[in-house]
Formats: C-alpha cells, structure tokens, sequence
C-alpha cells in the first residue's frame, strides 16, 4: 500500500500555521485533530511530532505509522479541508490498528468523515431481469 501522497501533503510553514491559528480542534488520548477549511478543493494533511515523543528515529517513526495509518481514509475525508494530526507521547505505544481507529475517530468527532455509501444490492432490481 502507498503512503499519502505529496499532493496531499501541507507543505510550507505558512499552511501549518493557518491551520493551527485559523482551525478548531478534537482531541483524544494520544493526538489532537487541528482542521480548518481550504479554499482549494482537495484534502491536505500534516503530521506533528514535538521532541516530547522521543528522539529522531521514535518520532520519524511515529509519523510513518501515522501516514500509513490515515492512507486509506483519504477518500472519505470532506474535501476542502486542511488537517494537521498532533502526537502526544502514549501514542508511542498505540497498536498500528488503535491508531487507525483513532484518527477515523478524530475525523468524526470533528465532521470531516463521510462515511463510504452503502453498496447497492445486486438484486435491487425486482428480482426480474428478462
């Protein structure tokens, strides 16, 4: 699986400031959610890993498992939102499975899940199809 791709990305610390100043914020346990809208159309991501976390390889780390983690929930995010994802430090020892559900969690708690639409059934037709 691909991680988040760079046009996903919040690039410069200009976004990274907006989103912090401009945003609201959700929080759990072992991150807090920074959001605000964007102009643009698509969906920007960052993740923020303070020293309090450990050192370099403990914090690199931490933002590869995130990354990985929120990959397949970019589809479902709202468009036209910039989000920053905060680490504090139990999310050290947080199973990679715990921090998936953790930021699908965040992302509802904050509005910007849309949840994917239910398939329609393959005999949502009657039944008949002569």
């Amino acid at each position: 699986m691909q991680s988040v791709k760079r046009c996903y990305s919040l690039k410069r610390n200009k976004e990274f400031r907006r989103t912090f100043r401009a945003g609201k914020t959700a929080g759990s346990k072992s991150m807090v959610l920074f959001y605000a809208p964007r102009r643009a159309g698509e969906v920007r991501v960052g993740f923020s890993v303070g020293k309090k976390i450990g050192n370099a390889v403990v914090r690199n780390r931490t933002k590869r498992r995130l990354r990985e983690a929120f990959t397949p929930l970019i589809p479902y995010v709202k468009k036209g939102s910039s989000i920053i994802f905060y680490a504090k430090p139990p999310i050290v020892d947080e199973s990679f499975v715990s921090l998936r559900s953790t930021l699908r969690y965040l992302l509802k708690k904050a509005g910007l899940y849309v949840p994917p639409e239910e398939a329609p059934c393959a005999d949502a037709s009657g039944g008949a199809s002569s």
